[in-house]
């Protein structure tokens, strides 16, 4: 919701007359698009020296798309991993 009021001075109605255009799905994937632009170019001003801009974006871009098995077995583990966890008691 930041993203939103730190962009558009008014998001309420700006969202309302992108659902009455019809663009709202347009709407939130060009919003999604520059939000990450934004957070990659910020990652990289603070925390990368060694790299220009684009080859910083082609580092971290996906060489390939994950299969669905791929994808459950990830769930999968990751549950399996939660499931382990036991929090520490604080006294």
């Amino acid at each position: 919701m930041d993203s939103l009021y730190h962009r558009y001075a008014s998001p309420f109605s700006f969202v309302s007359q992108m659902i009455q255009f019809g663009r709202f799905s347009e709407f939130v994937d060009e919003f999604l698009e520059i939000t990450e632009e934004d957070t990659k170019w910020d990652y990289y001003l603070h925390k990368v020296f060694d790299k220009s801009f684009a080859e910083f974006c082609e580092s971290v871009e996906p060489k390939e798309q994950m299969s669905t098995e791929q994808i459950e077995t990830t769930v999968q583990n990751s549950k399996e991993m939660l499931n382990t966890f036991i929090p520490e008691e604080r006294g």
